[in-house]
């Protein structure tokens, strides 16, 4: 499957839409929408607003979130390294009611898959795979009423990515593969929150992964190791508690500890 388009160029409009959505990011801000002349217009305008969003705010890519595209959307967005977080504390901004996050797993790449003209196999693709975690991808967006919005607009956000809460590293059996469900299971110190028997919505992470790969490498873009790829929640979005310890339970594969906090520590 591969849904691609010529790459577009950053105009001064399109600059001026990216330095919008950097102030949104750095002064904590919502946007009504993005400057009614510098909106991107197609999806690869969409996409070169993001990349040019991590540019300008001096952002190091630290990994990918993707899924399979429909017909008139990409679902890629980077995630910064400085967002993703292997402790158990997540730090929010001051106020914030809940926190969102999608259950997911996390592949890790072993090593670079460069931009390239020839396009991967699937089977280059997944032996780039280091390892993979179990994880949480926590959701926000810049944007006041994101549903109001083209897609363009949150393409060019980031797709609601926040950061990501990287847990353990599992132990697959090397014959099972990657699991197209997992029973996600999430309770504070006082009760069982939610209990969804989850299914991954392009049943399982590596199609989305070897999507991902020859996307980027057509745009210019190289994959590289170390980095982390998550494509798509096994339970959909979920509001949380924040400000006291949660246990996320993923079947009999792993579990983690969370803690979102909205006070300065």
């Amino acid at each position: 499957m591969t849904r691609y388009a010529p790459r577009a160029e950053i105009t001064p409009e399109l600059e001026d839409a990216a330095a919008a959505l950097v102030r949104a990011r750095q002064e904590g801000i919502r946007l009504a929408s993005l400057p009614a002349s510098s909106m991107p217009t197609s999806l690869a305008q969409g996409f070169a607003v993001q990349q040019r969003v991590g540019s300008l705010a001096g952002e190091t890519v630290g990994g990918w979130k993707c899924a399979l595209p429909p017909a008139d959307k990409w679902i890629v967005a980077p995630i910064y390294s400085r967002s993703i977080v292997q402790g158990e504390r997540y730090q929010l901004p001051a106020g914030t009611e809940h926190a969102r996050i999608e259950p997911e797993l996390a592949c890790v790449l072993s090593h670079d898959l460069p931009a390239r003209a020839e396009a991967y196999t699937a089977e280059q693709i997944i032996a780039a795979i280091g390892h993979v975690h179990i994880a949480l991808e926590v959701i926000d967006c810049r944007y006041g009423d994101p549903k109001a919005l083209p897609f363009e607009q949150l393409l060019a956000d980031g797709l609601f990515n926040h950061g990501l809460v990287l847990g353990p590293r599992i132990n697959l059996p090397r014959d099972a593969g990657m699991p197209s469900q997992l029973h996600i299971r999430l309770s504070d110190v006082k009760a069982e929150l939610f209990n969804i028997q989850g299914h991954h919505p392009d049943g399982g992470p590596l199609p989305p992964i070897v999507w991902l790969a020859n996307f980027l490498s057509t745009n210019g873009i190289g994959l590289q190791a170390g980095q982390v790829v998550i494509t798509g929640s096994y339970a959909g979005v979920l509001d949380v508690p924040v400000n006291q310890p949660l246990h996320v339970q993923f079947g009999d594969i792993g579990s983690l500890a969370v803690h979102f906090s909205t006070q300065e520590e």
